[in-house]
């Protein structure tokens, strides 16, 4: 939905909200869940092992000599360009796309293990989210909570409704 017609709905939504709902004692929250569970002490824990790894720095070591390489090739032709045969032209521009193909696939190697990394951590704290979330909702008495995310569909909230802190600092203190 486009924001022309989200804006438009959102107005008619509001027009026809009874009045009753302004008066009622709202205590609105946001929360970026993903943030929320990513910067935990578990989480970067979690990341700073997958940087660790044989297998991350393996693939990161291949995709800077990769990345190296093509940026070698670019300045070569740029430089030499004029003075270079066509054979060498046409050889360096197929060194340089199979470079490229192979970068980004190694990036996309290096994505899918962060996912999977993203995903564990997503798994291991749930539960425990799900239990802090419920204790701050009732403790705080918050009334709405929303996704103040980046795929949100919320457009603006002061920062002080922001619990994501909170929330990072309380499950950080339950794993001690």
């Amino acid at each position: 939905m486009d924001l022309n017609k989200r804006n438009i709905l959102l107005t008619l939504i509001l027009m026809f909200v009874p009045f009753g709902i302004y008066s009622a004692d709202l205590n609105i929250a946001t929360i970026d869940p993903q943030k929320a569970l990513l910067s935990t002490e578990i989480a970067k824990q979690e990341f700073e092992e997958m940087q660790n790894s044989k297998e991350w720095t393996e693939i990161a070591e291949e995709l800077q000599a990769k990345e190296t390489e093509a940026r070698e090739i670019q300045e070569r032709t740029q430089k030499e360009g004029p003075t270079m045969s066509d054979e060498e032209k046409q050889e360096a521009g197929k060194r340089f796309q199979s470079l490229v193909q192979d970068i980004e696939f190694l990036r996309k190697k290096l994505s899918d293990v962060q996912k999977q990394v993203v995903q564990l951590v997503q798994q291991q704290q749930a539960e425990k989210y799900q239990v802090i979330m419920s204790e701050l909702i009732r403790a705080k008495g918050i009334t709405l909570l929303l996704d103040g995310g980046q795929n949100s569909s919320l457009m603006y909230a002061d920062e002080s409704f922001d619990i994501t802190q909170e929330v990072v600092d309380t499950m950080n203190q339950k794993e001690e």
